[in-house]
């Protein structure tokens, strides 16, 4: 299973206690260029000592809180446990991640993991800057939204990450639609955790795909946008390589969040 954060794709390891251990590493393959005029919300994450190098996707929720998925910011290695504040930093405004004299390079004050994630299921975060950000956040969907997650409508997707399954980014910010698929799609293909349990869930997780291939998120889109309705109702999570046919990926159902990053949000 490979998670979907930074230069190359990650290998989840599943410990005995059911928690993964990944480098986070997942750009929109099959995509097109996406303004950043139109889509303020969408940033990225990088390391301290380079800004061209995005790692992970983001999203605007509040002037200075970025949601993003928590295997970005997870070290992965005794458990959900936060990376240091100074080993990332979050690009806002800047479509081309060579142009370094464009947007806001803001610093990580704080980094809240969602208390549910064990890995896999609730793979969420947020992220708290040492400034307020100019750029307009989206709205995040809610109970009342469950219309938006309906199989067969689309949504689209958003991310630095790379443009071909082992290739690179192209530095620009892409875009993608993506169908929405059935729960139980994901949840044969995923099949079980290892110790009898389904690895998908629809709780957390929402399941969609274009299954003839050739379009997908992959390699630094992880905790991306996925946006429908003009409002964000999940963040790229999980998927087996970028866009193979018949490879449903997994998503982070945004209302099913929805009130934790609120209450993160106050804090």
């Amino acid at each position: 299973m490979l998670l979907r954060g930074g230069i190359a794709t990650a290998l989840l390891v599943l410990t005995m206690a059911g928690t993964a251990v990944a480098d986070p590493s997942a750009q929109v393959v099959g995509g097109t260029r996406a303004s950043i005029k139109d889509n303020p919300f969408a940033v990225y994450l990088a390391p301290t000592a380079d800004t061209r190098d995005p790692r992970c996707t983001g999203v605007v929720v509040a002037p200075n809180k970025i949601l993003t998925a928590a295997h970005c910011v997870d070290e992965g290695v005794t458990g959900p446990k936060p990376i240091p504040l100074n080993k990332r930093v979050v690009v806002a405004g800047r479509e081309n991640v060579h142009s370094t004299g464009e947007g806001v390079v803001a610093k990580l004050t704080k980094i809240a993991i969602n208390p549910k994630y064990d890995g896999i299921s609730f793979d969420s975060a947020v992220l708290t800057l040492d400034r307020s950000l100019h750029q307009k956040p989206i709205r995040m969907a809610g109970a009342a939204d469950r219309h938006l997650y309906a199989p067969g409508k689309s949504a689209t997707v958003m991310g630095w990450g790379d443009v071909k399954e082992g290739g690179d980014t192209n530095g620009y910010l892409m875009k993608a639609q993506i169908p929405i698929l059935e729960d139980e799609t994901c949840r044969v293909f995923w099949g079980d955790d290892g110790q009898g349990n389904d690895f998908y869930e629809n709780r957390s997780m929402m399941c969609a795909a274009v299954m003839k291939g050739g379009i997908d998120a992959c390699n630094g889109d992880s905790g991306g946008p996925f946006v429908a309705g003009g409002k964000l109702i999940g963040l790229v999570s999980k998927g087996e390589g970028c866009a193979r046919p018949n490879h449903p990926a997994i998503y982070a159902r945004v209302d099913a969040i929805n009130t934790w990053v609120a209450k993160e949000i106050l804090l």
